[in-house]
């Protein structure tokens, strides 16, 4: 029998604050290869003072790696919490890591793209503006009959990613790896700033599953505005 949910939320509240590791599928078939992380489970988290309370999962600084919203379907499956954001795309918590994935592809330009996207999209939701999307069909606007903002690829392969006033653009940099650059806009002075700025590891990234670790964590803190593992390469009107 399905859970009612008063036994649903009896599963979230043994959740909170746990360390908790996630499945992202992200797909037009719902078939592929998840996105897999970690964090902690808040159930009511004030990400900022006075804000109304809300559920994360959150990295090791306190971003979110999935933000939940009340419209989310919640439902238990196979003892593990999934979230359905929609028929493409839904989130399972559980409170042990998931089975060791089979073999998978080797690591490229657009297989980053796609595990980046599914990462930013949970984390920030509706709030992340992205150009192009590298599966459209899984997308919100696909879902809504909406034409994607982009037809195809960028003529430099580009994929860019914004909210609010910040963005970061990926480039792949030849068959080794991509390469960040983060645009953050501000006002001083009463003048508009476009600000470039890079990571202080440097902003080149391998394929390879510890910079493609890095390169989520990296670009999800700029898009919170965290910039202090970031410095400012120039400045302009």
């Amino acid at each position: 029998m399905p859970e009612t949910l008063d036994e649903t939320f009896v599963r979230l509240r043994a959740l909170d604050g746990k360390r908790v590791w996630v499945a992202l599928l992200r797909s037009k078939d719902a078939r592929g290869a998840p996105v897999y992380l970690s964090g902690t489970f808040r159930l009511f988290d004030r990400p900022s003072a006075g804000a109304n309370p809300g559920t994360r999962i959150v990295d090791a600084n306190g971003l979110s790696l999935v933000t939940f919203r009340g419209s989310d379907m919640l439902s238990v499956v196979d003892g593990n919490l999934r979230v359905a954001l929609r028929p493409t795309f839904r989130i399972d918590v559980r409170d042990a890591p998931f089975p060791a994935p089979g073999e998978a592809a080797p690591l490229d330009f657009e297989r980053t793209t796609r595990e980046l996207v599914a990462e930013l999209e949970a984390g920030f939701r509706s709030a992340l503006i992205l150009r192009p999307d590298p599966e459209p069909d899984a997308s919100a606007r696909a879902q809504r009959g909406i034409p994607p903002v982009e037809d195809g690829p960028l003529v430099d392969r580009s994929v860019r990613f914004a909210v609010g006033h910040a963005s970061a653009t990926l480039r792949p940099e030849g068959t080794e790896g991509v390469r960040l650059t983060c645009i953050g806009s501000s006002v001083r002075a009463g003048k508009q700033f476009a600000d470039l700025f890079e990571p202080a590891a440097g902003p080149h990234y391998a394929f390879a599953p510890d910079d493609v670790v890095r390169l989520g964590a990296d670009v999800r803190a700029f898009l919170s505005n965290r910039r202090e593992g970031f410095r400012a390469y120039s400045a302009s009107m």
